[in-house]
């Protein structure tokens, strides 16, 4: 069986359960796509990017974005409704392409003396609820551990080796049975991805293509006094960047508003050149358009109101200098009351 991971950093094919997994199941053949410090909305953007580039498609899907998706939640660059709406999108693709899920659930470290943490048992619910509804599988860490503490992690977000072990085991225990197929193929979609060859450029922007392990694909790069523009329906929600040293401050207008945002990342101490998807924390209204620019004036643009954005560091370059560069964005289009009461009734 050829078997795609979508997750986090606990995900990576060189250390973790994902490392395990492949040494002990070798009869199926497994495409790794994990990005650490991302939650289930780039899940979504992978496999949205994968129709559109017509690449094969597996024939079931290990998906691990709840640690991420509670510590985006926690940070409160996230709200519940973005990832259950994302959850029943990676469902409808699933069910729609004939594509096994299995929703592999890791938790935060809890603390000393306590079993799993609140935050945890809250996304747990969401993958439970959304499993539960369109009968896809779901594994919790609490079942396959038994007990939960915080000996079995070696710092907040990750588990011990042990610990590793036992989860790649557990999965493919449970790869020995058939991964379903989730329902609700004619369910609507929620989310779009919109990426960089879709845009319109003016000023000092430049077009290139990036290749990097975890990522490949079109960029734009703006630099002061250029934009990228989109005429796309919907609200804005997040932005797939790459951080560099040159990375800094930008705007973004969508919705009639326009915010500030630095795409400069603490975690490039890890990662020089980091992929990274920005969340928009505040709502902003819906539009029929979506404009990144670099403006010429610090003053003005530091005037704007910032969004917040977990780790992001100090520019490293002068104003002048930075630039941005983006391979896309996330569009959300909410359903309406009525809708949502009528996919309640028929089961979607």
């Amino acid at each position: 069986m050829r078997i795609m991971i979508l997750g986090g950093s606990n995900s990576s094919p060189k250390h973790g359960w994902a490392a395990e997994l492949a040494r002990i199941a070798p009869e199926h053949v497994f495409d790794n796509k994990f990005l650490g410090a991302v939650g289930s909305l780039f899940g979504l953007l992978r496999l949205l990017k994968m129709e559109r580039d017509g690449d094969p498609k597996p024939d079931a899907l290990i998906f691990e974005y709840t640690l991420n998706d509670t510590v985006w939640l926690a940070g409160g660059s996230l709200d519940p409704q973005i990832i259950a709406d994302t959850l029943g999108d990676v469902l409808t693709f699933c069910a729609r392409e004939g594509i096994g899920i299995l929703f592999l659930c890791l938790c935060l470290r809890p603390h000393e003396g306590q079993g799993e943490a609140e935050g945890s048992l809250y996304l747990d619910n969401i993958y439970r609820t959304a499993a539960e509804k369109r009968g896809a599988a779901c594994l919790f860490l609490a079942d396959i551990l038994g007990h939960i503490d915080a000996s079995q992690f070696v710092d907040h977000k990750h588990l011990d080796g042990a610990s590793f072990c036992r989860v790649a085991e557990a999965v493919a225990e449970r790869l020995r049975q058939p991964i379903p197929t989730p329902g609700g193929a004619a369910l609507s979609m929620r989310f779009c991805y919109a990426d960089a060859t879709q845009s319109s450029i003016t000023g000092p922007v430049s077009r290139l293509r990036r290749s990097a392990t975890v990522f490949e694909g079109a960029f734009v790069e703006i630099a002061r006094g250029g934009r990228c523009l989109w005429n796309i329906r919907g609200r804005l929600v997040a932005a797939l960047l790459r951080s560099t040293e040159m990375s800094g401050c930008y705007a973004i207008t969508a919705g009639g508003r326009t915010i500030r945002k630095n795409a400069q990342s603490l975690a490039r101490e890890a990662v020089e050149n980091l992929i990274i998807l920005h969340y928009i924390a505040q709502t902003l209204p819906l539009g029929k358009s979506v404009v990144f620019d670099l403006p010429t004036s610090e003053e003005a643009l530091m005037a704007l109101p910032g969004d917040l954005t977990l780790m992001e560091g100090a520019p490293r370059v002068p104003f002048e200098q930075q630039t941005l560069e983006v391979a896309g964005i996330m569009i959300y289009r909410p359903a309406s009351w009525a809708r949502r009461m009528f996919e309640a009734v028929s089961g979607g």
